[in-house]
């Protein structure tokens, strides 16, 4: 998917079904490092949360869903995985052919001690979507940004 204003993004969800989210084009803060800051926006009636998820060259994100899509190795309990600096967390369980993912963003507040925490659920028709979310991330996390200035 392609945002006129910010260039790709991957949606997880339907904007007509409730929740979904957009996943923005990461930077690198620091140069060569190897910190990648990945923007996320979540949208519904109810909700619009904007954070920037750090992680370590994507944190084989698009191995996770990767490994969500291998048909050839079955997968009954639930899998995670979280960014480096526990920023976002997705799990996701098979129900009923289809494959449930909670996403839950955390993040400080800042110049303070507090932390918020936001959930939402999508649901997905299985392995074909996870590897079309390997694939999107692939591409997305492939077009790293220059530093920041």
């Amino acid at each position: 998917m392609y945002d006129t204003h910010s260039g790709p993004v991957v949606r997880a969800g339907d904007p007509g079904q409730g929740v979904h989210l957009l996943f923005s084009a990461p930077t690198r803060p620091y140069g060569s490092d190897p910190a990648l800051d990945i923007p996320i926006q979540v949208k519904g009636a109810w909700v619009d949360v904007s954070e920037t998820v750090r992680t370590l060259d994507g944190d084989q994100l698009t191995e996770f869903f990767s490994s969500l899509a291998d048909e050839s190795s079955p997968w009954n309990e639930p899998r995670t995985w979280q960014s480096s600096e526990e920023g976002l967390k997705i799990s996701a369980q098979r129900s009923d052919g289809r494959i449930i993912l909670t996403w839950g963003i955390r993040a400080k507040v800042a110049e303070t001690e507090s932390t918020w925490y936001f959930e939402t659920v999508t649901s997905h028709r299985g392995e074909g979507v996870m590897r079309e979310f390997s694939e999107a991330f692939q591409e997305l996390l492939s077009r790293k940004s220059q530093a920041v200035a």
